[in-house]
């Protein structure tokens, strides 16, 4: 790691020019027909779309793993979590008795910390949110595990891998077991959001205050260990074959994981526990089944169908779309799966929900209703955009499309709910979808970061900004490769300005189902004329920008009159 060196002071005051900014409000919205032509090069959207995973990437290796040069170590001081409940941001959300009854579980060196440092930050903030960092983590391994084909083909397989480890390798540090097996806690979150919120600067050189959320006993959270469960049981398919050693750790912590969430009392992870407001979670019965679904696959053990399918909600999926706080499309497709080798599941869920017997279900027909909502137009935009919610509308899309390609994979196309459509035409429809966010569209805008000429050029995010306020109009410092941004309003209109969190915010979890598109569009459509970008990424620039991110930094600031309550002033350096 570079000696970080501290290069400059500059004192500057934001522009005033907005026009630096590209794309305000877009205007009227033009007919189909004038939209422009698309660069539909799957393969290349495949390989983009990886690397904001190594923009987001947190922890002493870094440096190591990460493919983008401007990145370097950060919150290493996350391996030194004082033992001590919380007091001004530091320490943990567990009781004193707690720790000190399990000191050397928490601190095997004794040296008087938790580590639980690694991980990915969520946004362009620098906090670790268990529910998307677990959903993430869930759903690019899961892109992985269907297509496959797709990274390998383009290169990318060893990148992929470099990701989902980051992820597995995060949750298992931040599983305690005893010596038995059993979990007696989780971290699920590091960093406090109002916190992190005060300072917009690269994370290299963020000191702020990072107390660490645990899951016990005391304090239950089925949801985000469910879904740490599953990732890591996704990740023993993942690399059963080339890693079994690997594999076989990630299946017995997914097992361990799965057994502490069965045992505690059922729960949400409660916004007074670390999330605040940020990532309120609604449920836990989706995780839980989602994670139970796939150890079913993995072991045939019947006793997590019997753990799971009592909490199932069959009818569900057409009410929203796979994300974080949502995981019932994916059950149902993890449950159709399930169907295809043990039809018994159908009558044992019906049965264990207490459903009527005249009621026949079909895990298959169930989230093929769901995609025949989704692609059926009532929510469509103007400009044909499937649009679920106006706070990252474009994630919503596109785990839609992902979605819709795995059924496709596992239905050779047919739609078993309305089979009176033509074969596959729900890839179809993610084609379009996909074709929509690539600038097919009515401001032929791009929403997949540095893909083309159109797109975004502002995402909202500290590390790939360079600069110091949200409010900065200035042009971003770095690329960020592949993010994709919030994406288009219900009127087509989009924002590309860097203070927009809601139409240009990029987080793990907006891009997790849409590398999986990616691979699946790919997958389905790719030919010989679709290639990578040799040499990617480019160069960064030689110029000073280049001291001024990664483990380099620089300090940008202003000085501000402080008056005291005494009458007196001061003038401070901020």
């Amino acid at each position: 790691m570079k000696k970080k060196r501290l290069t400059a002071l500059l004192l500057s005051a934001a522009a005033a020019a907005s026009s630096m900014q590209l794309g305000a409000l877009a205007a009227a919205t033009p007919n189909k027909a004038d939209y422009e032509e698309t660069d539909k090069n799957f393969a290349k959207l495949l390989q983009y779309s990886l690397y904001f995973y190594d923009a987001n990437m947190c922890g002493t290796e870094v440096t190591e793993k990460s493919r983008l040069p401007w990145r370097g170590d950060c919150h290493i001081y996350d391996a030194k979590v004082p033992m001590q409940p919380i007091s001004d941001l530091t320490g943990t959300n567990m009781s004193k008795a707690f720790m000190e009854a399990n000191k050397d579980i928490l601190d095997p060196d004794g040296d008087g910390f938790i580590d639980v440092s690694g991980g990915f930050h969520d946004a362009g903030d620098h906090v670790k949110f268990g529910m998307p960092e677990t959903y993430a983590g869930s759903i690019v391994s899961w892109g992985y595990y269907e297509f496959r084909d797709s990274y390998e083909k383009i290169g990318e397989a060893a990148h992929t891998e470099t990701i989902i480890r980051h992820f597995c390798d995060y949750f298992m540090r931040s599983t305690f077991r005893k010596e038995d097996g059993e979990v007696i806690a989780f971290c699920h979150q590091v960093g406090d959001g109002a916190e992190d919120h005060r300072y917009w600067q690269s994370p290299e050189i963020d000191a702020m205050h990072r107390p660490a959320f645990f899951v016990t006993a005391d304090k239950p959270a089925t949801c985000v260990v469910s879904e740490a469960a599953a990732c890591l049981a996704i990740n023993y398919c993942n690399f059963k074959e080339s890693d079994p050693d690997y594999a076989d750790k990630c299946l017995d912590y997914a097992k361990a994981l799965y057994q502490f969430a069965s045992d505690c009392d059922k729960a949400v992870l409660k916004s007074d526990d670390g999330p605040a407001a940020f990532y309120e979670s609604k449920k836990w019965e989706d995780d839980y089944c989602f994670a139970g679904g796939w150890l079913y696959l993995i072991t045939k053990d019947h006793k997590y169908l019997d753990l799971c399918l009592k909490y199932d909600d069959y009818y569900a999926p057409p009410g929203y779309v796979l994300c974080w706080n949502d995981m019932w499309n994916g059950v149902s497709i993890i449950f159709g799966r399930i169907q295809d080798e043990y039809p018994e599941i159908c009558e044992e869920a019906r049965v264990a929900t207490g459903r009527g017997q005249y009621e026949k279900l079909n895990f298959w027909e169930q989230s093929a209703k769901a995609l025949d909502f989704y692609a059926s137009g009532s929510k469509d935009t103007p400009g044909g955009f499937f649009f679920m919610d106006e706070w990252g509308s474009a994630r919503y899309n596109a785990a839609a499309q992902f979605c819709a390609l795995v059924y496709d994979k596992y239905k050779d196309g047919i739609d078993v709910y309305d089979p009176d459509q033509k074969d596959y035409h729900f890839s179809d429809w993610a084609l379009g979808q996909m074709e929509y966010l690539l600038g097919d569209n009515p401001i032929n805008r791009c929403y997949v970061v540095g893909y083309g000429e159109n797109s975004a050029k502002y995402p909202h995010h500290r590390a790939a900004s360079g600069l110091t306020m949200a409010e900065d109009p200035g042009t971003h410092k770095h690329v960020l490769w592949g993010a994709l941004v919030g994406g288009p309003r219900k009127t087509d209109q989009h924002s590309d300005t860097t203070n927009d969190w809601v139409d240009n915010e990029v987080t793990i979890d907006y891009n997790a189902a849409f590398v999986g598109a990616a691979a699946g569009l790919y997958a389905r459509y790719g030919n010989e004329s679709m290639k990578p970008v040799a040499d990617f990424p480019p160069e960064e620039k030689q110029d000073d920008t280049t001291l001024f991110s990664g483990n380099d930094f620089w300090v940008s600031g202003y000085y501000m009159d402080a008056p005291e309550s005494t009458g007196a002033g001061t003038t401070k350096l901020t």
